[in-house]
């Protein structure tokens, strides 16, 4: 089967989920960092808010994939999917998110 990112079909282990995590996350700090210093030196800074803007469409779309990422993990840990759901509750997200990179898988 082949692993997709935007897919929640299939298990992930706990290396693979905190690698994945990590790349979504640098992703989109890069893609801040750089959009903000380019617009920020192009036309003397007036096109900043294009620059948030992208890096707001690539975090949403990190974000989904971080989301697919683990409906994948829950289900390899043997935990149900709507758990995820949690990841729209500040706080108690970054809580799943270490939880899921913790957990045993269940095989």
């Amino acid at each position: 089967m082949k692993d997709s990112f935007l897919s929640s079909e299939g298990r992930i282990g706990r290396g693979l989920f905190v690698l994945r995590l990590l790349l979504f996350v640098i992703l989109t700090g890069a893609t801040f960092g750089g959009t903000y210093q380019f617009f920020s030196e192009w036309k003397e800074g007036h096109h900043i808010p294009l620059g948030i803007f992208i890096t707001l469409v690539v975090g949403l779309l990190c974000a989904f994939a971080l989301l697919m990422q683990l409906i994948k993990r829950l289900h390899d840990a043997g935990k149900p999917p709507f758990l995820s759901i949690l990841l729209l509750v500040p706080g108690v997200n970054l809580l799943l998110l270490l939880y899921a990179a913790v957990v045993p898988s269940k095989g």
